[in-house]
Formats: structure tokens, sequence, C-alpha cells
């Protein structure tokens, strides 16, 4: 997938001589790197380090940019996409964070359509940037942000997008949502697809929790979130009564997927990026 991703990055509408492709692998075994590197002026690079976070602090740590945008080997990035995140940073001159808008798209490989719908309701909530939720899918910052609050936690396998954007908050940069930033993500196509993305979410959960009584605090966080998101399915208009059924069992499951990981991971086991 990584080969519609780069296609996309030639076709930006910023001249090319104005931006660079930089690419990390970390432990790929598809042929990535190759074609990856069939790519005329892209930097292909290798973190060993396991984790989606030691391969971003590799490419930031290379990166010569005044600004560093990141995204996704599956991802498609819209045409301006990078034009765009300059006219917003010229906007937003103090701004830590520009998370642009993530838009799912269905692969051509069959797709459960209640799994779609799922994603749509649930997935990348960019719009509530200011409250941290910025996916580095679709993530770009002034390079000099990065120097003041150091990079990536490499010690979290999934969730580190949010802790570090509530790290650059907290430091008194906004976080801003800039909806005409735009980059196209698939979704994920069946209900084996969700699990092992709730593990791996609930992973990260887990990891960012302060250790005192945790798996209580993260047991309440589910709860929270397994409410909200029911009561979300249930105010959805134009949804048919068997639809929201079927939306809530998913919505239910999904919640003991991540109680059973949590019980787990308070046992000893280590969370893992699924």
């Amino acid at each position: 997938m990584i080969g519609r991703c780069l296609a996309a990055l030639q076709e930006q509408s910023l001249p090319p001589e104005t931006f660079e492709v930089i690419v990390v692998d970390n432990g790929s075994s598809d042929g990535t790197v190759d074609l990856a590197r069939s790519f005329a002026g892209v930097a292909v690079h290798v973190e060993s380090r396991p984790g989606s976070y030691a391969a971003r602090n590799l490419g930031l740590g290379l990166a010569r940019g005044t600004y560093v945008a990141f995204t996704d080997a599956d991802c498609r990035p819209a045409p301006c996409w990078l034009e765009r995140a300059l006219d917003a940073a010229e906007r937003h001159p103090d701004a830590g964070v520009l998370a642009g808008k993530i838009s799912l798209f269905e692969e051509g490989r069959e797709t459960n359509p209640l799994c779609a719908d799922y994603e749509r309701l649930f997935s990348f909530p960019q719009s509530f940037a200011a409250r941290g939720n910025c996916a580095t899918a679709n993530w770009t910052s002034r390079r000099e942000v990065f120097d003041a609050v150091g990079g990536f936690n490499e010690r979290l396998k999934s969730g580190g997008d949010r802790e570090m954007a509530l790290r650059i908050r907290d430091a008194g940069h906004p976080l801003v949502y800039v909806p005409d930033k735009i980059v196209w993500h698939p979704v994920r196509a069946t209900r084996d697809d969700l699990v092992r993305k709730r593990q791996r979410l609930s992973g990260g959960r887990w990891d960012r929790t302060e250790p005192s009584a945790r798996l209580a605090r993260v047991l309440g966080m589910t709860i929270y979130d397994t409410a909200r998101r029911l009561r979300r399915v249930w105010a959805t208009a134009d949804m048919p009564i068997g639809r929201k059924v079927a939306l809530s069992r998913l919505t239910m499951d999904l919640s003991v997927v991540a109680t059973r990981e949590f019980w787990k991971l308070s046992q000893g086991h280590r969370s893992a990026r699924q």
C-alpha cells in the first residue's frame, strides 16, 4: 500500500523541491523497502527497534524542513495536503499541531458494512484535536515544537500520538483542527481487524495510565467510552433500527475485548503492536 501513498506525495501541488519524503521501515517483510526505494527522490531508512514511535523519531531526526508532516503508509494524502498545511501554518503561527481531516474509504477487498459503519462513527475524531485527538496519519508541526518538547514516547506501542499532542498542548501550543488538510485512510474491513485495533489501543491506554489503581482506572474509562459510543449509535439519524442494534452489539463485543486485554496486562503481559 505504500506505493499508493508515495504516488500521492508525488502528485502534491507544492513544487517537489520544496519538500522531502522520508520513509522509515519498521520490520516489514512484504517488499515495502524495495518498493519505496523505486520512487525517485524518496529517502528510505530502517528502524530495527519495534514500535511506530521509534520509527517516527528516526524520521524526525533526519528531517531538514521547517515543518514536519506525518502520514501512514496505507494513507492517500490529497493533492493539496502539504499546501493546505502551509496555509494553515500561516493562519495559526502559534499552533503546536495542525491536525487534518482523515476521511475513510473502503478498499477493493470485501468489507463488512457493519465494520465500515463502526469505523466511520468512531475512528479518527480529528475535529476534537484540541482535546489531544491528533493522529499521526495527518499531523503537521513546526520542527521547533519537537525540538522544544522532545520526540514521541518510544515506550508506547499505541496512543503515543495523543500523549505527544497533550505534551505539546501543556507546553502552551494550541492543537488546531484543519478540515481542508485531508488524508484518506482505509477502513478496518473485518471484525478481526477491529479486534486487533482495540487490543492495540487498549495496550496504549494501559501504558499511558498511572500505575496507581491502573486496572480500575482503565476499566472505568472503558465503561464511560462504551456508554458514550452507544449513545452516539442511537442518536444517529437515518439509521435503521436493525443496524443500530447490530452496531450496539459490536460496540459491546469490543468493550469485552478491551476488558480482557486489560486483565491480561494486569497479570504481567506486555502490550504489543498488533
